[in-house]
């Protein structure tokens, strides 16, 4: 946040405002963008249905304001703040190998273009450069530049002309922040400031500057005119920042303006008038400040807050909670005028363990998942308002996470396979989740995305419909729940978007495709292994002998472990 601002209240114009949160994923991105693919696809359809001589559908009207995400959640938040602003075609059968060089970036990026084979060449290690990731991230940056290098703009109705992003980071460089000021004679303390974000904003043109201070500009045209200046390269690296999972992907620099962390920018979103807490560097505010970032999932794996807080200080029946001063929309069905969306491809199941293992977690190799897990989960409780997670049934707040009912005992997700790397082994894998994600996302919007008909919105909508076209609309899309509440849907399903998602059929990795992978891995850790053990021990390892010992190791004794453990953990999907 930098400085005060007065952010607009919305009019009441019969519009819901929605936020999307899209949680980290890993190889899971594939099913957050197989939903987008869908929801983008319903709304497109409904538009259209209204846009008719004599529509006979709900006429109230969406407006998606604000995304947020983290690692893959937050690359996927990206791309589809790039897509929203074209046109694009729908995926109908991911499954399908031959289905290629479409213009939907969601599926090219996240089902066709990212694969294991790719992740493990050597192309980052070219003319001697240094190993900066076990894994070589050169097809991270050109999926980057497919994905994020913006198109003419179109104006899609149901996408805010403010269109707000926020993308977490963790900046591992960290920004120092006294704690004793300049209280004379008393020790120094310093703190350093690790959890991170980047907001954006789409503005009218280039050189427009957007509505919230804090925002960097995202300029719309409907030609190539400033299409890659304002914030665009910015949010191309904020991506692969954000999805930068540790050690495993390159970290990745960002040059921010220093005036980005002086004013509390640990404050929630809600905080419009932030305290201005000078850092303890020599820095001045018109200073670059040069970052260096890992997976905003490591700090806030789920930004829930963000989303809801931006909704909520624009949003004009919003309350204040005497308490806790925490802003908060209205939940009820028949109040409600927006919603934050969260897709959770792993949303968290921890259960109370009366038989925990003390011994086997308090070793070192026991440990150092577990420390794994606690950050992750950490940021995960972090990521919500735990009175709003407590409070009950809420209309302001939807969650939707994989379901398969007709596989009860399986996991949902394909990708989920390899602590969620699994989807990157095998095109099949992303192809069923994606499509998958499609799916879920139909029944959320037909079953449970849903308002009573006695909501301001829903009713000014209905309202704007005749006596014998309101009754033809509420016999076709109205339904009452248990508890005898008459609902219509936010995103009525129309056209293309009704008929039933097919099932995805789930994928199987063949045997030579397991081989093959063990040898890409085996050659990948040949090529980091030297050079990481030469920079730890020097000269020392520049023995003949000792190279020779290590590259046996890895062929031999390394490779037989890797296909002990994918063939365990592939045991269910392996084909012959």
């Amino acid at each position: 946040m930098n400085g005060q601002w007065n952010p607009r209240k919305w009019e009441d114009d019969g519009t819901f405002h929605l936020g999307i949160n899209m949680a980290g994923a890993v190889s899971a991105g594939a099913y957050t963008a197989g939903v987008l693919d869908f929801l983008t696809e319903a709304l497109e359809q409904w538009y259209a249905a209204k846009a008719t001589a004599n529509p006979a559908v709900p006429m109230h009207d969406i407006s998606i304001d604000v995304f947020s995400g983290a690692s893959a959640g937050g690359m996927c938040a990206a791309i589809a703040s790039v897509m929203l602003q074209g046109e694009f075609e729908h995926i109908r059968n991911p499954a399908d190998p031959s289905v290629v060089n479409t213009n939907n970036r969601f599926y090219e990026s996240w089902v066709n273009k990212i694969d294991i084979e790719w992740l493990l060449q050597q192309r980052d290690l070219a003319d001697g450069a240094p190993v900066i990731s076990l894994l070589d991230s050169t097809i991270i940056d050109q999926i980057a530049d497919y994905a994020l290098t913006p198109d003419p703009a179109t104006q899609r109705p149901y996408v805010s002309d403010s269109l707000t992003l926020f993308l977490t980071l963790t900046n591992v460089r960290g920004t120092p922040y006294s704690l004793n000021g300049d209280a004379a004679g008393s020790a120094e303390e310093d703190t350093a400031y690790y959890g991170d974000k980047l907001q954006f904003e789409t503005v009218p043109g280039l050189g427009a500057p957007p509505l919230a201070p804090s925002a960097k500009p995202l300029p719309l045209s409907t030609n190539n005119e400033g299409m890659n200046a304002g914030a665009w390269p910015l949010l191309k690296d904020a991506a692969k920042a954000t999805g930068a999972f540790p050690l495993f992907l390159a970290p990745r620099t960002i040059d921010r303006s220093a005036k980005d962390y002086y004013y509390s920018p640990w404050e929630p979103v809600s905080d419009t008038s932030p305290a201005r807490v000078r850092p303890h560097w020599p820095l001045k505010e018109s200073d670059i400040f040069t970052t260096l970032n890992v997976d905003g999932g490591v700090t806030d794996n789920d930004p829930f807050q963000l989303a809801h807080d931006y909704l909520a200080i624009h949003n004009p029946n919003a309350t204040v909670n005497k308490k806790t001063g925490e802003l908060a929309n209205p939940p009820d069905p028949d109040k409600a005028n927006c919603a934050v969306l969260t897709v959770a491809p792993f949303p968290a199941d921890f259960l109370f363990d009366p038989k925990y293992d003390f011994a086997k977690n308090s070793s070192v190799f026991g440990m150092l998942p577990n420390l794994f897990t606690a950050l992750i989960s950490q940021s995960r409780f972090l990521g919500e308002s735990l009175a709003a997670v407590m409070s009950g049934s809420s209309y302001s707040r939807f969650v939707l996470a994989p379901s398969d009912s007709g596989l009860p005992d399986k996991e949902a997700l394909q990708c989920g396979l390899l602590s969620a790397f699994g989807g990157f082994f095998e095109r099949g894998f992303r192809a069923h989740d994606y499509q998958l994600g499609q799916r879920n996302c139909q029944k959320l919007l037909r079953d449970h995305f849903r308002l009573a008909i006695a909501n301001p919105i829903i009713d000014a909508g209905l309202n704007k419909l005749d006596a014998a076209t309101r009754a033809s609309v509420m016999a076709d899309f109205a339904s009452t729940d248990a508890k005898g509440l008459t609902t219509l849907p936010i995103i009525p399903l129309c056209g293309t978007a009704l008929p039933e998602v097919p099932k995805p059929v789930r994928a199987t990795i063949s045997t030579a495709r397991v081989n093959q992978v063990l040898d890409w891995a085996v050659n990948r850790l040949h090529a980091v292994t030297t050079p990481l053990l030469e920079s730890l021990l020097g000269t020392g390892f520049k023995d003949l002998v000792a190279r020779e010992t290590v590259d046996a190791l890895i062929s031999n004794v390394g490779k037989a472990k890797l296909k002990i453990l994918l063939e365990k953990e592939l045991k269910e999907v392996i084909s012959d």
